[in-house]
């Protein structure tokens, strides 16, 4: 039976952004551990994806939502982070929003704020992938050029992918960190189920570029873990039967290849220096 740890203070963020602006690599960075999916295809976040970092009886909820095409789909995301905080019994409300944005030609920031205002929930504006940038330069009018619209002050330049100014966020959320008699028990927030199902989809996505589409149902059916090996047995569905020889590839080299690094990403996380067995039956949705 594991342990309850009494935590005292407590702070639920939930990251939301458009497609493909970084909220995923933000996410893993913040929580100091992979469990989101990154990929340049857009939408490969499906679902809304809880991860913790516990120090010193201090929990921090991180939650990745899907990037919206839409407006609209902010009510989406917010309401179904606080049906899986509801689901986990984290008794809790949203406590800040990173909303992440990145320079583009189309300035849409002033309706996504106005939106996420609605809601009366605190939040911080981050600017990602200022790496990319070959005019650093532009920084600095995309900033008051929000400000000039909201009249907001914590807009944070960053790079997620390369850790730069993620310790300012680090800061930045202990300011809202609130007092709690929450008990958190190691691993009741996520299993491992979820999180070997993202790994895999990750290897596939980065492995089939544009040719697989980010509609994929994958399903882990069993995992057994014995002292020597872990044995995870996983079904993959997809929508057309075409699709079947692109993720299987030449010879199989393909699919090779997608558990290979599955399986050494699994590894990593579990930190388990032993055999892990990974089989993934790939069949066509009926």
């Amino acid at each position: 039976m594991q342990k309850k740890n009494k935590i005292k203070k407590i702070c639920i963020t939930l990251i939301v952004g458009k497609p493909n602006v970084g909220k995923s690599t933000l996410f893993n960075k913040l929580i100091n551990k992979k469990i989101s999916i990154t990929s340049k295809k857009k939408y490969t976040t499906q679902k809304n994806i809880l991860g913790i970092n516990n120090k010193n009886k201090k929990l921090y909820i991180y939650i990745d939502t899907p990037g919206f095409k839409f407006i609209k789909d902010i009510d989406k995301n917010i309401n179904n982070a606080l049906d899986i905080l509801k689901k986990n019994k984290i008794n809790k409300k949203i406590n800040l929003i990173i909303l992440i944005v990145k320079i583009e030609k189309f300035f849409e920031e002033i309706r996504i704020i106005n939106k996420i205002n609605l809601y009366k929930i605190p939040y911080i504006i981050i600017i990602n992938k200022i790496d990319k940038l070959k005019n650093k330069e532009k920084i600095l009018p995309y900033i008051k050029k929000i400000k000039s619209y909201t009249n907001f002050n914590t807009i944070i330049p960053i790079s997620a992918k390369k850790k730069k100014n993620i310790k300012i966020i680090n800061k930045i959320i202990n300011k809202y960190l609130i007092k709690s008699n929450f008990y958190w028990k190691k691993n009741n927030i996520y299993s491992k189920q979820e999180i070997f199902k993202e790994i895999i989809r990750e290897k596939i996505f980065r492995l089939t570029g544009d040719e697989i589409p980010y509609l994929i149902k994958f399903k882990i059916e069993n995992i057994i873990k014995k002292k020597k090996y872990y044995y995870i047995n996983s079904n993959l569905y997809i929508n057309k039967k075409q699709h079947i020889p692109i993720l299987i590839g030449k010879f199989g080299n393909k699919i090779k290849k997608i558990i290979y690094l599955s399986k050494k990403s699994i590894a990593k996380y579990l930190n388990f220096k032993k055999k892990i067995f990974l089989y993934i039956n790939i069949k066509k949705n009926k």
